[in-house]
């Protein structure tokens, strides 16, 4: 039996569920290859692409830019109309993203580690006399790779439904196939392909909760005393690219983290607070301001004298 993290442990202490190995995946295959992407619902989950640079070495803007792909699909429609299995853009217009410079960074590091996805549609632009057209992207989203290993099995956006049992399996999730139609209600998710630690996942799972989660894998089937449910594990898994607030370090003994620069506090004195001198105080992943759970933080704010 494979070892997992439940996602849905929560709802189920207690209750073990079994996992058969391989099994056929209505996911698996290529179902996107005749969409036309001009037309396709921007609303739906079509227009998602892998990214990557080109490592080429000539004059831009014939080398240097990027390979787009569209996850899920053997083909991908080019600026000039014609299907290959990857198609060159010589830029990606940052502007249409809509975020900062930093979070542009981020996204280029994860570009060039070949851990990025993006949704947009690929476009032509005349670079005039005799260069002529080449292809450009214009992304509206950027997801970027959160654990260690390649992505393997296939594409899907994983959403909470709020469903809720009194027994396992709960298919209480819903995968979206991406550049496609096809979608399913999952019980679990398994990450022991994903060779991401403890608060890689607990992050994710967070994420899953209170925005979205991409994420690469196969088909598997879960049993518990609830009847069968699919389920699929995780070999890579995205977040969306974002703008990070800025977080200070506030209150009269430092033990406040807000996004409020110089917020005060009174100066009575706990020795937890001195827990908080070598935290971190940042954005969490449900978007407020605050410090980051780590080991040694709470082992201090657990052994702290109690006055």
């Amino acid at each position: 039996m494979k070892t997992r993290l439940l996602v849905t442990a929560f709802a189920f202490v207690g209750l073990a569920a079994c996992t058969d190995g391989a099994v056929e995946d209505e996911f698996a295959g290529d179902d996107a290859a005749n969409v036309d992407e001009g037309k396709a619902d921007l609303g739906g989950t079509y227009t998602y692409y892998s990214v990557t640079r080109d490592m080429r070495r000539c004059a831009a803007p014939m080398c240097g830019g990027y390979w787009v792909s569209r996850v899920n699909a053997s083909t991908t429609r080019c600026f000039d109309g014609r299907y290959a299995a990857s198609c060159y853009v010589a830029e990606l217009r940052w502007s249409t993203l809509g975020v900062n410079d930093d979070t542009i960074s981020q996204i280029g590091d994860k570009i060039g580690a070949g851990a990025a996805l993006m949704r947009g549609t690929v476009v032509a632009k005349n670079y005039g006399g005799t260069i002529g057209r080449y292809g450009e992207f214009k992304p509206t989203e950027a997801w970027l790779g959160q654990g260690p290993n390649a992505p393997s099995g296939p594409f899907a956006i994983v959403e909470e439904t709020g469903v809720r049992c009194i027994s396992a399996p709960c298919a209480s999730f819903r995968e979206k196939k991406l550049n496609s139609s096809a979608e399913a209600s999952i019980a679990e998710l398994g990450w022991d392909e994903s060779g991401a630690t403890a608060d890689q996942i607990g992050n994710a799972i967070t994420e899953l909760f209170v925005r979205d989660l991409i994420i690469a894998g196969d088909r598997y089937t879960v049993h518990g005393p609830g009847g069968s449910a699919k389920a699929r594990t995780v070999t890579q898994f995205y977040t969306r690219a974002r703008d990070h607030k800025a977080c200070y370090v506030g209150g009269c003994s430092g033990q406040l983290c807000s996004d409020q620069p110089g917020a005060i506090s009174t100066c009575e004195y706990r020795p937890e607070y001195a827990c908080y001198q070598d935290a971190v105080c940042e954005e969490q992943v449900e978007g407020n301001c605050g410090w980051t759970e780590t080991e040694a933080l709470n082992t201090c704010l657990t052994n702290a004298p109690r006055l």
